[in-house]
């Protein structure tokens, strides 16, 4: 042994002897321990061959995203520098087994550069992400499994990025779910000389079978300041669906947290959901501004102004994304609404000019209702109607578990008012539709547009009915309930009546007299049962001092048309009347309104039949002996009080004492 090695020897072996307990001598062991730990660790890091460790490192990868994970083409490591570079090609992930999808996301060729120094203190910067070849499958099936990790709610930090670039990028959505289906390209490129654009993102596809086109512009990478707002702008079209986005990312690159103004335009507000996943009710075309932040897990939409149709919008909405489905909720407004653009709600507007029916038929989406919570309050100030006199309305929107309700539901009329309310309840694919809505204080005459009023009074109503289907029309077609309308007391013109009654002798003398006297209506009812869209009159009475008319027939809402008859009946001697009842059939959409006059040829027959046997005897075929009895209206009201009608207590103690002075009329 040469004297050297000797000699150290026996020195380890005296420290050894000598040795005492001292912190001094514990941290110096310690860092002369860890320093040559990191001094092997370097000098195996220097010379790795990390090709070597592709398999070790994907191991590690797979177990912590719970799918294999491969690399297929060369590992490359570059620690010694200040900015270390990562180049990995051939990069696959699995896709979970039940996915049936072989590969959820590959890229051939990543290239990485971090920042060494502030990355030891935990501060990450990247000089530089590039990734050639990118593919990207988002996969969730029927029963809400993805193949992506997160539920879209947790903090989303991207480390400062100053060049980021994607060449011949692809990605594929299948959200089984929300029924939605994208596919398309992703590209980015950056111009340090094109100022507030010199980087780009841009995209496009078809999404759900319509084209797709994004494009995202921002300031240089290489200048983004994590404490001051990074400034963005972007166009999006999907579709007939228009966004123009103008914005900033508070802390770049934290995506949990922005503001941005975004201008919203398209032919029907709901196709939004395929973009944002809110279920959104169908408008005509409408045109939205909106202030946009989010925080967190809450997204607030302020001063939202727009138009849908020839109505106005405007109001303030949250969504908040931390539970399992977002949940929104605000106050929307209206200063007029138009009539006509409500009908887009449940399918109707634009779709309507193809449908052969009165009720929308376009399909009801219930996937959508299951996406989201909503409590939501809408007033309009003014509802603008051509056919009726509407003043106002207001209503709240709970969407809940899939169940969507109108309630209360307030309409108000130039005289009288309409509440209820109306649910959708979506927790199956053919929802279920009901509605029980009352209708008070509504008078008749502000329904006729002229300034004479032939018929006046109160209409006090009530619908109450259920149905199942897949559209408004689908549902209307399959409904069950009771449908009655009352009209406790009321006038009408004296002539009209005896029209009513076929009375020719006695209405066409008012007529042509020029007589405008009023007669009474003593009250007057409709009530329909209602099964499998199968609406029969039950009780059809409209009584008046001279007439009774009584009705019968039904409506079928399967293919929406009506066959009604209306007969009247003079309560006293007349000399001339015709039997010919009244009809009213056709279409709802256009019903026609006709005589019946096969009763009066036959009457007319039997008339000239009698005539030449016996001359004047042929008139007694038009003579009525004028037997039909006053209606039993203190009954018909309390009916109708009992089958829901809001008939006022007060109105049935009126038509009692109206029968007892009339009977005492008649005595």
């Amino acid at each position: 042994m040469s004297p050297f090695l000797a000699e150290s020897r026996n020195r380890i072996l005296a420290d050894f002897r000598d040795f005492k307990w001292s912190w001094r001598g514990a941290l110096r062991w310690t860092a002369i321990t860890l320093g040559a730990f990191i001094v092997a660790a370097l000098v195996i890091l220097y010379f790795l061959d990390w090709n070597e460790m592709r398999g070790p490192v994907a191991r590690y990868a797979s177990f912590r995203l719970g799918r294999e994970v491969r690399i297929d083409g060369d590992l490359k490591v570059d620690l010694f520098r200040w900015q270390p570079h990562v180049s990995v090609a051939g990069l696959r992930v699995a896709d979970p087994a039940w996915a049936h999808h072989p590969q959820g996301a590959s890229v051939k060729q990543a290239d990485v550069e971090f920042r060494l120094v502030p990355a030891i203190f935990g501060n990450w910067t990247l000089p530089l992400l590039s990734m050639d070849g990118l593919d990207v499958l988002v996969v969730r099936d029927p029963q809400g499994r993805t193949n992506w990790d997160g539920d879209g709610t947790s903090t989303f930090r991207i480390p400062p990025i100053q060049r980021f670039l994607i060449r011949n990028g692809h990605v594929q959505i299948d959200d089984m779910i929300r029924k939605l289906k994208f596919s398309g390209t992703v590209s980015s490129s950056e111009d340090i000389n094109a100022g507030s654009n010199a980087f780009t993102l841009a995209g496009d596809g078809t999404l759900n079978g319509n084209k797709f086109v994004a494009d995202a512009h921002g300031g240089a990478l290489i200048h983004v300041d994590q404490s001051r707002p990074y400034a963005f702008t972007a166009d999006v079209k999907a579709g007939d669906t228009h966004a123009v986005v103008d914005g900033s990312v508070t802390h770049p690159f934290a995506l949990d947290e922005y503001k941005a103004r975004i201008n919203l335009t398209g032919k029907d507000l709901a196709d939004v959901y395929f973009l944002t996943g809110l279920a959104l009710p169908g408008t005509p075309p409408y045109q939205v501004d909106v202030n946009l932040s989010r925080k967190g897990a809450v997204y607030t939409l302020a001063d939202l102004r727009g138009t849908f149709g020839r109505s106005d919008l405007s109001g303030n909405l949250t969504v908040n994304i931390s539970g399992e489905k977002p949940d929104m909720r605000g106050r929307i407004a209206s200063r007029t609404l138009y009539f006509d653009d409500m009908g887009a709600l449940f399918g109707g507007g634009a779709s309507m000019a193809q449908s052969p029916w009165l009720l929308p038929d376009t399909v009801l989406h219930t996937e959508r209702l299951r996406q989201m919570d909503a409590e939501v309050d809408y007033t309009a100030g003014n509802v603008a109607s051509r056919d009726i006199p509407l003043r106002g309305l207001s209503t709240h929107i709970s969407l809940k578990n899939a169940v969507l309700e109108l309630k209360p539901l307030s309409f108000g009329f130039t005289q009288g008012k309409l509440t209820g309310g109306i649910s959708v309840d979506g927790r199956k694919d053919v929802p279920t539709a009901a509605m029980d809505v009352r209708v008070s204080d509504l008078h008749v005459e502000t329904f006729i547009k002229s300034a004479d009023k032939p018929v006046s009074g109160i209409v006090e109503a009530r619908a109450k009915l259920s149905g199942t289907g897949k559209s408004v029309h689908a549902a209307a077609a399959a409904a069950n309930g009771q449908v009655t309308a009352v009209m406790p007391s009321g006038q009408i013109r004296h002539s009209l009546a005896e029209w009513m009654g076929v009375n020719v002798i006695s209405a066409l003398g008012l007529s042509l007299a020029g007589d405008n006297s009023n007669t009474e209506v003593r009250c007057a009812v409709v009530h329909f049962d209602v099964a499998k869209g199968q609406m029969a009159a039950r009780q059809f009475v409209f009584d008046t001092a001279p007439v009774r008319v009584d009705g019968q027939g039904s409506i079928n809402l399967q293919d929406e048309t009506l066959n009604l008859s209306l007969n009247g009946n003079p309560k006293s001697f007349q000399i001339l009347r015709l039997h010919a009842p009244i009809r009213m059939s056709g279409k709802l959409a256009s019903p026609n309104l006709d005589v019946d006059v096969k009763p009066a040829i036959l009457q007319t027959a039997i008339g000239a039949g009698l005539g030449l046997v016996a001359g004047p005897a042929a008139l007694l075929a038009f003579i009525d002996p004028g037997l039909a009895k006053d209606a039993n209206c203190t009954g018909i009201l309390t009916t109708a009080q009992s089958q829901g009608a809001p008939v006022k207590g007060a109105a049935v103690q009126a038509s009692k004492a109206r029968d007892v002075a009339r009977q005492a009329e008649k005595r």
